[in-house]
């Protein structure tokens, strides 16, 4: 089932700040650097896209919501809250 996110944007702040890894370069590339625009990208693939279910003391619970919680300078994705 398709999970509902809420507060996706089509194009957050961070799309517009360029990738500053040295590829080819293991001493200066990510994830050892401090990319930002790369950083944030992780975070956006790590959003669960589908609903998930997760056991605790009462039973089994469905998320088939979430709210993203943004950071206001960049608008990157700090994390989520989900609802059943």
């Amino acid at each position: 089932m398709k999970l509902k996110i809420n507060g996706l944007i089509d194009k957050p702040l961070w799309k517009n700040i360029k990738c500053c890894c040295v590829k080819g370069n293991i001493e200066k590339s990510y994830p050892l650097s401090d990319c930002v625009s790369c950083k944030c990208q992780a975070q956006e693939d790590s959003m669960p896209r589908e609903s998930f279910k997760f056991t605790i003391d009462k039973g089994e619970i469905t998320i088939r919501e979430i709210t993203i919680v943004r950071d206001k300078k960049n608008e990157s994705i700090l994390g989520w809250v989900g609802r059943s």
